[in-house]
């Protein structure tokens, strides 16, 4: 039987007045479980589907997940109800989908649904290793403590997030630039230059037939060069979206110097953050293990992961899985293979985060040091190649106007 959103006011048995939400198949049904609750009830209207789906991720972002979740720890720790803290987050919420979802929430567990059955229900926005990790807390009752590692999670990988945005936000403009003013010298200015060379009777060199072509084949098949563009960023976004083509693409970044370094900086320190948090909340290693690589969003080292778990239920010892692994650093191998107990790997997680944590920083705040010498050299061959071919020309035409 489908459910539906009842928004509902009652009086508690203190007379105070509570608003809330409520999932329930009929009107009847709100009432009597209300009153099971004992409370007395003032008003009760529809309020919409009952089903997740009407919250999608793209609406509630990572930050706001990572605010609920501090304020989640903040309750926990101050030993508040979590339903009555929750409905009390969600009533002073801006977002009127994290509203509606925290509320939810919020009156699932007053309902006296488990914390992670209630959180469950909107996976899609939390994401399946926040689930498990709750799930765990919950079962070992470090419910408080790991909602604190959580949110720091969570509030690193935002805040990385956009410490890369900002370093690449410098390069992408000026590349923006410099390219609108070549396109401009390319398709309109060398092309009129070659005109006047050649009434001129000045023979072309090579750079200025080349330049001019490419100026002016632009110009006649515009369209063409457009649907290529559109093509290829078409077919990369496909590609990322297919397990297979982002498999690929992955192991190209890898690869590539610099990148593949800060690739694995932010791997490893994610891994062995929610590798330490699954821990020390109870996860079993393998299964900790599957879900921190899960938790990186690398296909290339969920692979991994997935064939180290794999042996380890083969029977395979840890330090000899771990070594296998041709992501992690040496550092991080050592680190992990000399860990006796669950204890111990928690506490190189942690050590390890902290470690690759400071290098992911390092390196994308010095992303623009690497950058921008490429781009300036780039740069500097492609003006030399235009300046070559509109100065060459005018040599010989001013040389044969002697």
């Amino acid at each position: 039987m489908s459910t539906k959103r009842y928004n509902y006011k009652a009086l508690d048995e203190s007379g105070k007045t509570v608003r809330s939400m409520i999932n329930a198949s009929n009107e009847d049904e709100v009432f009597a479980r209300l009153s099971e609750q004992g409370l007395t009830i003032l008003d009760v209207r529809e309020g919409g589907s009952g089903r997740s789906s009407s919250f999608g991720s793209d609406r509630i972002s990572q930050i706001e997940i990572a605010l609920l979740t501090r304020e989640m720890n903040a309750l926990l720790e101050a030993n508040i109800p979590l339903s009555r803290g929750l409905l009390s987050i969600g009533e002073h919420e801006k977002n009127t989908k994290l509203r509606d979802m925290v509320i939810d929430i919020a009156s699932m567990i007053e309902a006296g649904e488990k914390i992670t059955v209630a959180f469950s229900k909107y996976q899609n926005v939390f994401g399946e290793v926040y689930i498990e990790t709750l799930r765990s807390a919950e079962k070992s009752g470090r419910l408080a403590e790991v909602t604190a590692h959580l949110a720091d999670m969570l509030e690193r990988n935002v805040e990385l997030r956009q410490m890369v945005r900002r370093a690449m936000s410098y390069p992408l403009i000026v590349i923006g630039f410099v390219a609108l003013a070549l396109g401009v010298i390319v398709i309109f200015v060398v092309p009129r230059f070659a005109v006047i060379f050649e009434s001129n009777g000045v023979d072309l060199p090579m750079t200025t037939a080349v330049v001019r072509a490419i100026g002016t084949s632009i110009m006649a098949y515009w369209w063409a060069y457009l649907s290529g563009v559109l093509a290829v960023v078409y077919l990369f976004i496909k590609s990322w979206k297919n397990p297979t083509g982002r498999y690929r693409i992955e192991l190209l970044l890898h690869k590539t110097p610099y990148i593949g370094k800060v690739l694995t900086a932010v791997t490893t320190a994610r891994f062995s953050s929610v590798l330490s948090i699954g821990l020390e909340s109870g996860i079993e290693v393998i299964e900790a293990i599957e879900i921190s690589g899960m938790s990186t969003g690398r296909p290339v080292f969920q692979r991994e992961c997935n064939a180290m778990c794999l042996d380890m239920r083969n029977g395979e010892a840890l330090e000899d899985v771990i070594n296998s692994s041709k992501t992690l650093p040496n550092f991080a191998r050592r680190l992990l293979g000399s860990g006796k107990d669950s204890e111990e790997l928690a506490k190189a997680g942690r050590i390890i985060a902290r470690h690759y944590d400071r290098m992911s920083d390092h390196l994308t705040k010095n992303i623009n040091t690497v950058i921008e010498p490429m781009i300036t050299i780039a740069m500097a061959g492609i003006v030399l190649l235009i300046a070559l071919s509109v100065f060459l020309p005018m040599w010989q035409m001013i040389s044969i106007n002697k």
